[in-house]
């Protein structure tokens, strides 16, 4: 079965279709008003995502391609988006 269109960003879809069946990456999984955090973070971690952090409205963790692809046909799930790298300001 497929991710729901649009749920997975076209960046995390290009990489699950394209990676080794182990590649693993980090990702922000986006939940939907009303979600459990901690009933997702447990679900996410059942379908195969190693969680590394949960909050009111995300759960962040590493995932494989199948995994990306279970998470993006759960009905709670908004978003999966990749991690952002934080830049440091520069000092003026």
């Amino acid at each position: 079965m497929e991710p729901r269109r649009g749920i997975v960003t076209p960046e995390l879809d290009r990489w699950g279709r394209l990676a080794e069946r182990d590649a693993r990456r980090t990702a922000v999984v986006r939940l939907r008003g009303g979600t459990d955090p901690v009933q997702a973070a447990s679900r996410l971690a059942t379908i195969g995502m190693t969680v590394a952090s949960s909050g009111p409205a995300s759960v962040i963790g590493e995932v494989t391609p199948d995994v990306l692809s279970r998470i993006g046909q759960e009905s709670w799930v908004l978003a999966v988006e990749p991690s952002q790298i934080l830049r440091q300001l520069g000092d003026g």
